[in-house]
Order: C-alpha cells, then structure tokens, then sequence
C-alpha cells in the first residue's frame, strides 16, 4: 500500500514543481525524473510498454541534458525506428498488440522528436501532446498517478509555451 502511493505520489510531486520549470533545462531534469518515477509505477502494473518507453526517454533526456546538443535530425529517425521496432518486438513477446499499446510509441515519438531535435518551443510543444497521449494512456490502464502526472506536465508545459509566445511577440513589435 504505501509503495503504491509513493509510486503514483512522487511523479505527482514531481509534475506540480514542472509550474517552476521556466528553462528548457529544468524541465529536462524534471523530465528525468519523472521518467524515473513513472518506469517504477508502471513496472509495478506490469505495463511493459510504458516502462520501456520512459526507460528510453530517461536516457534520452539524460543524453540532452549531458551534452546540451540536437541530433541531426537523420539519426532521430534512426533512432525513432528502431525503439519502434523494439517496442513492437515487447508487445508481440507480451502478446499486447493492440491499439492501447500504440499510445506509448506515439508518445516516445513526440517526446525524443522534441527533445532531441527542437530548441524549447519546439520541446514544450512536442511534451504537451504527448503528455496528453500519456495521460490517456494511464487512465485506460487505471494508472491515476501516471494520468495525473501528464495531464499537470501537459499544463505546466502549456503555460510555458505561451509565455514564450507572448514574449517573442514583444520582441517583435
């Protein structure tokens, strides 16, 4: 019992300080670790999809936030087919083929896409559907945690989002 509530709660903690994550580092730190948080709670629900993608990502994250470099954007796709390849590979082994077990790619997609190749506008965009695809994701699996965590990401990163709007069209004017 209290493992599950530490394991739906620290990604939720984790998700209301993204309100703080006004550069695109902080929320790439605050990317990791929720994809840390995350991979624990679904590894616990055995959603085996979701745990690979956010293993993934969490390296991903850590490779931006190590080297502060874009891919080119060859390599991303490079890279984009063959998690997709391998996370269809753990869906046929696990025998989940179905629609469900897309949210999770489409997700991965957006958000090493975003993380990889896009400076923080482009990012913050990428992490909202994505969240939004994620948060779906959870509710279907019954993980509230999870859904909680990427519906207030999807709000934090949304709110950033239009105070970089708003500021590059003060700069402008």
């Amino acid at each position: 019992m209290l493992t599950e509530v530490l394991m739906h709660g620290l990604p939720v903690a984790m998700a209301v300080l993204s309100f703080w994550s006004n550069t695109e580092r902080k929320v790439l730190f605050l990317n990791l670790g929720l994809c840390i948080t995350i991979s624990a709670s679904l590894a616990l629900q055995e959603a085996w999809a979701g745990v690979l993608v956010m293993v993934v990502a969490g390296m991903s994250t850590s490779y931006r936030l190590l080297t502060n470099k874009l891919v080119d954007q060859r390599l991303i796709g490079v890279l984009i087919v063959l998690m997709s390849s391998l996370i269809g590979y753990l869906n046929t082994v696990t025998g989940k083929t179905g629609w469900l077990e897309i949210m999770p790619l489409v997700t991965f997609i957006l958000y090493r896409f975003g993380e990889l190749h896009c400076r923080e506008a482009g990012l913050r965009i990428c992490m909202v559907v994505g969240s939004l695809i994620f948060a779906t994701y959870a509710v279907i699996n019954q993980s509230w945690g999870v859904a909680a965590t990427e519906s207030l990401f999807a709000v934090s990163n949304s709110r950033f989002l239009m105070q970089l709007q708003r500021r590059s069209r003060r700069a402008a004017i």
